[in-house]
């Protein structure tokens, strides 16, 4: 009993239901049967049953043909309802017809009568007479009738129209519109609404309401148990604007609960709570926390898609069911009841709502920094505000004395935001806020507040408004006399109307234009710098295909260069802009790989020096300009980074560049500086070769009969060195020496045998192709083999000796006449420096065979280093080197040490004879003949020369001694003058 409860108001009667009311027959025998028919009551206002007709049997499924499949589960009165003009009575019977349901609408009673209204239907789903289960819309297990509501103008404005859920119609739910149709008593299907979630309980609840109040009633279904594929939806509400009775192509606006909340399982007209002109509705969520219902108010658009309240529940299951549309404390705000699953029953008296007006002016309207008075302020300039209120509401009688706290605030999202404000009031301290106590006695009476606002002094923005507020709260009072058994409540404001009154003071301005605005130029132009050591000697990157690019070897810093001006942009129109920017700064934001380090003015304007901050990782830089940056001014200064974050995985640099003014400019759009970073590697190799001069010679043996390294030829070892003068190469990857190795001549002989790989200052070195390693598996040789003696064995060419014969060489490289292998050796745990040494012996026989007639052979090796690195930017400049040895036949050394006998014969003869001629020509000439001399001999007086003196100084000669020019033999220890 009481699963329906419906009432017609004030004065009106009240339908409840009880739909498991049973009838039993044959008790207590074999042939006992229950028949669910269910029963409704209709109670006067006094909830007692006055008279037959009102009260008696309301129970139709009685008597009709029993079983499920019939009318034996009937279950009438699940739902029931009054119409709105209270001329019928409309109940749910959802257990006929194997649970298809059906509606049945009744006029019976006195009240109607007395009006001359006489018996209308009643009208059935199916007929009354008929019981044709055909008739229903909707499939066996539908449950028709389990919700009703129903109204004019949802199809014709002139028609009643029924609405009844069906919500396990189709496994998804269906609500029906129902019409009648006078001659043959039936309910006729007009429109079906069909669910769109699976098992979602569409049509659980509805209701009729004109939320947009057009004239037309609009429909509200509860889906309590659709949920979506994320599992965060938790019941539905579907909302159906009536397109003026038309329900085609009506896309419904969709409420969503939260997860497991049955959300929908109530949906209720309330009645117009906030007294808007537009109706509202309720939703119970019962299993949201302990319950709640969300109230929806209606607009001119439609419904509010955001709730404006939410009532929370205090016992389980709150939100259940749900009664509106009364007003149970008379004072023109309808009430809502709302149901749980307890005993007791939660009544929400609505609060009137009130509209405060809310006016605020300044005086003087404008700030002239110039004009200053006496007026107290640290700045000399005050401002008069002053703040009226009044409040009206609905109904006009409404006239209670209202008590509120006015509230004027100045700069409060300035304040928010971190910033001081420019503005105080008078005596209220640092703060910009004052408030004040005042009482509205009635409806359109205003009250003031009023208060000085003083301006601070030295204040930096001078461009932008001061916005000063006014805002109001309705104040409680601190105790509540109690005059009746419901006392009286708060009215509430608006929501719906604004909170605050706003007001802009603006400052004077300088360097603008005549409409007072300022519109400013500001462009930026950037360009990157190297810079030279710890001196401010900058310069520019060189542009790879249009992009700065950054060679990045051992510098530590890097700058920016940063060109800012502000000109008109038109010269033939100076007035367009280029006014002064005021407050005008650059904001630098830096990549993880740079740090603001420090930044260097070239050019400054006159008024200000340029100032940059950084924050305190180094990661953005503000850079104020000026305040203002006056016309056609320009400043040009570096930011200089250090990159010592930057890495071998940084492929290039992008520093975000924005310009900031409160001056008005539209296309301070922010700039992106780009720059590619090249990672150059100072890697370097150098190469030796030990001997750089060897000699073949012997005789031929071939490869099969050599078993150790010493029968193969001459050794040779070369040593190539690296050096990395930059960063370590740990993280970059992995370097390796690549070496052109001449293993063999054209034809396939043999030129170099490598023996063997050895490293200093590396990991263990694992060159490949292992195959090209002592490839013939011989027995190395651990001390190297000594010079051939070339006169040990002498060589017979069978070729005439000449010392005048013409020198033959040639030169073997891997691009003309030897086919090498390219032997790779990856250099790991390369640090600074490390060596690479490779053992290896010259193939004798095949520069026997091939080489024996020229003079001297050069062989030519060439290594070079590459590194194996995932990032695209690593370039290695000419990493590379070429080793030569020259390679002598040992007949060449035999040719010039070791000359025959009788050519030694036959140059001591030829000797002889010549000394020989030339004595007889000097004899024949009179060369031996004596000379005749003058029998006078001249004297000569012998004088002794004393030897000079000379004075020593720290034991050393002042002069050096001085060789004269006609001495022939210089001796230390005799003097000549």
């Amino acid at each position: 009993m009481g699963v329906t409860v419906q009432s017609q108001g004030p004065g009106g009667k009240v339908v409840t239901c009880a739909h498991r009311y049973e009838k039993r027959q044959h008790v207590n025998t074999k042939q006992e049967s229950r028949d669910i028919f269910g029963r409704c009551y209709v109670l006067s206002q006094n909830l007692r049953i006055e008279d037959d007709m009102d009260g008696g049997d309301w129970s139709f499924c009685d008597g009709r043909l029993r079983g499920h499949e019939k009318f034996g589960s009937c279950q009438q009165g699940v739902a029931a309802t009054f119409t709105k003009d209270f001329h019928y009575i409309v109940f749910g019977a959802p257990g006929t017809y194997n649970w298809k349901g059906i509606v049945r609408v009744e006029q019976k009673n006195n009240t109607f009568f007395d009006m001359n209204i006489f018996e209308d239907g009643p009208y059935e789903v199916g007929g009354e007479t008929e019981h044709d289960e055909s008739l229903v819309p909707v499939p066996a297990n539908s449950y028709l009738g389990f919700s009703l509501d129903s109204g004019k103008g949802i199809v014709s404005k002139d028609e009643i129209t029924f609405v009844s859920g069906a919500p396990r119609a189709n496994h998804s739910g269906a609500v029906v519109l129902l019409k009648r149709d006078m001659k043959s008593a039936h309910l006729l299907p007009e429109h079906i609404f069909d669910g769109e979630g699976l098992a979602s309980s569409f049509g659980y609840d509805v209701a009729v309401v004109d939320l947009n109040k057009d004239g037309w009633q609009d429909i509200v279904i509860g889906a309590p148990q659709y949920f979506d594929r994320d599992g965060e939806v938790g019941g539905a509400v579907y909302v159906y604007m009536n397109q003026q009775g038309r329900w085609n192509n009506v896309k419904p606006i969709r409420l969503n609960g939260t997860k497991d909340s049955m959300f929908g399982i109530a949906v209720k007209n309330i009645g117009d709570i906030n007294q808007d002109g537009y109706p509202d509705i309720a939703v119970g969520a019962p299993y949201d926390d302990l319950g709640k219902v969300f109230i929806y108010h209606g607009s001119a658009n439609g419904i509010n898609t955001k709730p404006t309240q939410v009532l929370k529940g205090i016992s389980p299951y709150f939100g259940y069911s749900i009664a509106g549309n009364m007003d149970l404390d008379r004072n023109s705000y309808p009430d809502v009841a709302v149901g749980s699953l307890s005993d007791s029953v939660t009544i929400f008296r609505s609060r009137p709502v009130i509209n405060i007006q809310k006016t605020i002016t300044v005086t003087p309207n404008r700030i002239d920094l110039r004009q200053k008075t006496a007026c107290g302020a640290p700045s000399g300039i005050c401002l008069q505000v002053k703040s009226c209120f009044e409040y009206t509401a609905n109904p006009a009688g409404y006239n209670p004395s209202i008590s509120i706290v006015g509230t004027l605030e100045a700069e409060k999202e300035r304040r928010k935001s971190g910033l001081s404000s420019r503005v105080q009031f008078r005596n209220q301290g640092s703060e910009p806020k004052y408030t004040q106590e005042l009482t509205l006695k009635r409806q359109k009476q205003k009250v003031c507040m009023e208060e000085t606002l003083w301006l601070q002094d030295n204040i930096r923005d001078k461009l932008r408004p001061i916005p000063i507020t006014a805002s109001v709260e309705i104040q409680e009072p601190s105790s509540r006399r109690r005059v009746n058994s419901l006392p009286e409540v708060l009215p509430i404001l608006n929501s719906d109307e604004p909170k605050t009154a706003h007001i802009d003071v603006h400052f004077l301005k300088e360097g603008c234009g005549d409409d007072n605005v300022c519109n400013s130029n500001l462009k930026l132009e950037y360009k990157f710098c190297t810079r030279e050591g710890n001196q401010d000697k900058f310069s520019y990157l060189p542009i790879q295909k249009g992009v700065p690019e950054l060679v990045l070897k051992d510098q530590k810093d890097i700058a920016l260069e940063i060109t800012v001006t502000n000109s008109p942009s038109n010269p033939r129109n100076p007035t367009k802009d280029g006014d002064d920017a005021h407050e005008a700064k650059l904001i630098a934001t830096f990549p993880d790989t740079l740090t603001y380090s420090a930044y260097r003015e070239l050019r400054a304007f006159p008024e200000k020096q340029l100032s940059c901050v950084a924050n305190q990782n180094g990661s953005q830089a503000d850079c104020e300009l000026g305040n203002p940056f006056k016309r056609n001014s320009n400043v040009t200064f570096y930011l200089v980074l250090s990159t010592t974050e930057v890495t071998f995985d940084t492929p290039d640099l992008d520093i975000n560049l924005k310009l900031e003014t409160t001056s008005n400019q539209d296309n301070l759009a922010p700039i992106t500086a780009k720059a590619k970073v090249v990672i150059e590697l100072l890697l370097s190799v150098s190469g030796v070769a030990k001997p750089s001069q060897v000699y073949f010679g012997g005789t031929v043996v071939g490869e099969q009969a050599m078993k150790s390294e010493d029968e193969v030829g001459s050794l040779i070892e070369y040593e190539f060195r690296v050096i990395n003068l930059g960063k370590p190469l740990t993280n970059l990857g992995t370097a390796t020496l690549n070496i052109q190795w001449p293993k063999e001549i054209s034809n396939g002989k043999w030129l170099l045998y490598l023996v063997k790989v050895e490293s200093k200052g590396l990991e263990k070195v694992t060159c490949e192709p292992q195959k090209e390693i002592n490839s013939l598996n011989l027995t190395e040789s651990h001390n190297s083999r000594k010079k051939r003696e070339i006169t040990e064995k002498q060589i017979d060419d069978n070729r005439k000796f000449s010392l005048f014969a013409e020198r033959k060489y040639q030169t073997l490289n891997c691009s003309v006449n030897v086919n090498c292998v390219n032997i790779r050796c990856p250099l790991r745990g390369l640090d600074s420096k490390a060596s690479l040494i490779l053992r290896s012996r010259l193939w004798n026989s095949t520069f026997l065979e091939e080489y024996s007639k020229l003079n001297y052979l050069d062989i030519l090796m060439r290594a070079f280093i590459d590194v194996t690195a995932a990032a695209e930017n690593i370039r290695l400049p000419n990493a590379g080197t070429q080793v030569r040895v020259t390679v002598f036949p040992s007949k060449t050394v035999a040719q010039y040490s070791g000359v025959p006998w009788w050519i030694i014969l036959v140059a001591i003869l030829a000797g002889i004879l010549m000394l020989a001629l030339l004595v007889f020509i000097l004899w024949k000439c009179g060369f031996f003949k004596r000379s005749r001399y003058d029998d006078s001999v001249p004297r000569y007086h012998a004088v002794r020369i004393r030897k000079e003196e000379r004075e020593i100084k720290d034991e050393k000669y002042i002069d050096n001694l001085e060789k004269k020019q006609w001495i022939t033999k210089w001796n230390e220890n005799e003097s000549y003058s």
